[in-house]
């Protein structure tokens, strides 16, 4: 594998970090290059004192990351002034190179000392390989497959092997997941799902994969469009796409890992394989479903909010200005009064005569004011704001609606009869644009509202 196609795990300073010679303040080389017993008798079967510094500075590295470095004396210098210092008081020597054969052997002691195997191909390979393959059911991401391999290094003491080997490893357990998900894919995909998702890559159909990738920014009409749009063109799908999902048993990290490969790749993904553009975006329309339906939630909670906040307000204004228009009007009151003890009327005058009289005077709404003043009650703040949402029909027929139209309903024990009746009322919404009787429970409104919902003949107003 070239070094350009390499799986990217570590950044380059990771990478630095991992490999490269550990820098050392003194109090960790006091640390890591003081010697037990043990460690020390087997330093001194070394000949020359100079390799020993080698040797302590290489089982100082060792105990620091478990893995076989090849320094330079430079790197090393400093660590070795200090051993000979605080091992060999006497000991001065100068810049010498290190061939492969003499560190070979000085590593052979140092993992006889701390008890660790170095990396053989093809004795730790394969369990390796089975075992991160168990972990990548769980998490799929090259960082984690990578921090997965370490720790089962650690746990088996084997020395860690180059970086490039690693990359090889991750590379292989990462294509034979995904290879198993591709057969399944294939196995479960129907034909028509599988030419839906090739032409949104594609952009050959009216509904482009932008306009799948775009979110509402705010609950504004407009952006909330955008979701409904995203909406109508993928919920016919959903159960399609819920099963072939269901098939593949991915862990909730890795469908959240695929998913968020198409965001990651954006308008590239077609120049990933067909197989791999499948995966993608089966996770991502899954995530994407859930993800627009949360935003319409909020933003049909937002509008309604808004609703009744504005309803609540003018209630109270109205209800105040009905109160002060009352209060002017009362002396017209005294002339409809007046036309009950008028003599000029006929006593045979049918009533509705006089009230049509009465009318020149007050009509109907205002007489009302004034009688409700006459008698010291105000108008019902509830019933103006039943009024006012009258005058939002545009608003309920139009965006609130069209939200409401994509939401599901599931209730506990205690809201079952609710959310039956809403999920009703969506299905009458969707089907006929009417609300049907069952959908209509009038054991859910409450007493005081009731009467402000009904008609006259005591049915329930389905506009309200």
């Amino acid at each position: 594998m070239s070094r350009n196609k390499r799986l990217s795990i570590l950044t380059a300073a990771e990478v630095e970090d991992l490999y490269g010679v550990p820098s050392f303040n003194e109090s960790y080389q006091r640390f890591y290059f003081m010697l037990n017993d043990k460690e020390l008798a087997e330093i001194s079967r070394i000949r020359q004192r100079k390799y020993r510094c080698v040797a302590i500075a290489l089982l100082g590295y060792f105990k620091c990351k478990p893995v076989l470095l090849n320094p330079r004396y430079k790197s090393m210098q400093d660590d070795l002034v200090f051993i000979a210092r605080f091992h060999y008081r006497d000991l001065t020597f100068r810049r010498f190179s290190l061939k492969p054969d003499q560190k070979s052997r000085i590593y052979a002691r140092v993992l006889s000392i701390v008890g660790v195997s170095n990396w053989n191909d093809k004795r730790h390979q394969p369990q390796l390989v089975e075992h991160l393959c168990t972990c990548a059911e769980s998490w799929v991401e090259p960082r984690a497959v990578f921090d997965a391999a370490i720790e089962y290094l650690a746990r088996q003491k084997i020395a860690i092997p180059a970086y490039s080997t690693l990359q090889k490893i991750v590379s292989q357990v990462i294509g034979q997941h995904q290879k198993r998900l591709h057969d399944q894919i294939d196995a479960a995909c129907s034909q028509g799902l599988s030419t839906m998702l090739l032409t949104l890559v594609s952009g050959e159909g009216q509904f482009t994969f932008q306009q799948l990738r775009q979110s509402a920014r705010n609950f504004t009409g407009t952006e909330l469009q955008k979701e409904i749009a995203v909406y109508h063109h993928i919920q016919p799908w959903m159960t399609d796409v819920t099963t072939v999902l269901e098939s593949l048993s991915l862990s909730q990290k890795n469908q959240q890992h695929y998913a968020e490969r198409v965001d990651y790749y954006g308008a590239k993904l077609k120049r990933q394989s067909l197989a791999n553009q499948r995966l993608y975006l089966l996770c991502y329309l899954q995530s994407r479903h859930q993800q627009g339906l949360e935003r319409i939630a909020e933003g049909f909670i937002h509008h309604l909010r808004q609703v009744k906040q504005r309803a609540h307000q003018m209630a109270q204004e109205r209800v105040y200005r009905d109160w002060q228009k009352a209060a002017r009007n009362v002396s017209k009151a005294a002339d409809i009064l007046h036309l009950f003890v008028d003599d000029s009327i006929d006593p045979d005058t049918s009533f509705q005569a006089v009230q049509q009289r009465a009318f020149q005077f007050l009509n109907v709404s205002d007489l009302n004011s004034v009688c409700r003043y006459l008698s010291n009650q105000k108008q019902s703040a509830e019933e103006a704001f039943w009024q006012h949402l009258d005058t939002e029909s545009t608003l309920r027929a139009g965006l609130l609606r069209s939200l409401f139209c994509c939401l599901r309903f599931d209730g506990t024990d205690k809201t079952r009869r609710l959310a039956g009746a809403l999920a009703q009322a969506r299905l009458d919404l969707v089907a006929g644009n009417r609300l049907g009787d069952v959908s209509i429970d009038q054991r859910l409104l409450p007493k005081a509202t009731r009467p402000l919902l009904s008609k006259p003949d005591g049915s329930i107003d389905k506009s309200k």
